[in-house]
């Protein structure tokens, strides 16, 4: 590549034209260009840097810088400057894109939430981990939900009554076997009150079916007597007394006479009866 003259040498005899506003559009748009493919693609640019770099390197040494037509050192520090500034400036975006990997492989910090509100204590996010290390470590008290991306532990009461961290299967699990003992506790507790209530109606039942039936054997007992007091009342008015005989003077001076006689029983009023031969005096003397 041949050296061009400067536009200012004796040879020159019109001073340089200035350049139009299209050829400034036109190298602020290669440098835009430049700048996006630095950011997209820096990798491409290291590269370049390096191989630049090289070449500088052994322009610095030789003189010129071979494949580029560059001569002198100047030109070869002035390469060597400049791509050590591209190797800088690539190096300064490909850092942070480099150490983005390292920052994101690591599990995001386990965060606690309540359904309550939380004590200063349970609000406190753990160290960065896994969050499966913390499952059956003792937590605060139930309701307690601790998350790491898609990854979520419970704080529930174990068979100790302690509270852990469980996982989720474990979690369904226990809500599903106390809902199970819910539904198994309130069934029995149905089945208690029907049985109650099915004995309660039952003793009502037999208490009534008692009573009516004392009533029914009262009513009959009052009936029956009822009956048999009708019946010797009918009796006593359907009885009548024998006539009252007049008084005679026959005597008898015991039983055996008036046996003798064949007299036997003496009625009161009859001849010959007498109170003395009437012993238990109830109006018949001799009747044995």
């Amino acid at each position: 590549m041949s050296e061009l003259g400067s536009p200012f040498s004796p040879g020159n005899s019109e001073p340089p034209k200035k350049p139009g506003r299209k050829v400034w559009w036109i190298i602020l748009g290669v440098f835009a260009v430049l700048i996006a493919l630095l950011f997209l693609i820096p990798e491409l640019f290291a590269i370049i840097a390096f191989v630049g770099l090289i070449l500088g390197i052994i322009g610095l040494v030789k003189g010129r810088v071979p494949w580029l037509g560059m001569q002198g050192k100047g030109k070869a520090g002035g390469l060597t400057a400049a791509m050590v500034i591209l190797m800088a400036i690539t190096g300064a975006i490909m850092g942070p894109a480099e150490t983005a990997p390292t920052v994101a492989s690591q599990p995001p910090s386990p965060i606690v939430t309540s359904s309550e509100s939380p004590t200063p204590s349970q609000s406190e996010s753990p160290s960065p981990t896994a969050i499966a290390d913390f499952v059956g470590e003792e937590c605060d008290g139930d309701e307690l939900v601790m998350e790491q991306g898609a990854d979520k532990l419970y704080c529930d009461g174990n068979a100790s009554k302690v509270f852990v961290w469980t996982t989720q299967d474990d979690h369904d699990k226990a809500i599903l076997a106390a809902k199970k003992a819910e539904e198994k506790k309130v069934a029995e507790a149905k089945a208690a009150a029907e049985k109650k209530e099915a004995d309660a109606k039952a003793a009502a039942e037999k208490k009534a079916a008692e009573k009516a039936e004392a009533e029914k054997k009262a009513a009959a007992e009052k009936k029956a007597a009822d009956k048999k007091a009708a019946q010797e009342k009918a009796e006593r008015e359907a009885y009548t007394p024998p006539p009252t005989k007049a008084p005679s003077s026959t005597y008898y001076a015991n039983c055996s006479a008036v046996k003798a006689a064949g007299a036997a029983p003496i009625y009161s009023g009859d001849p010959g009866y007498s109170r003395k031969l009437d012993r238990d005096g109830d109006g018949v003397a001799c009747e044995n």
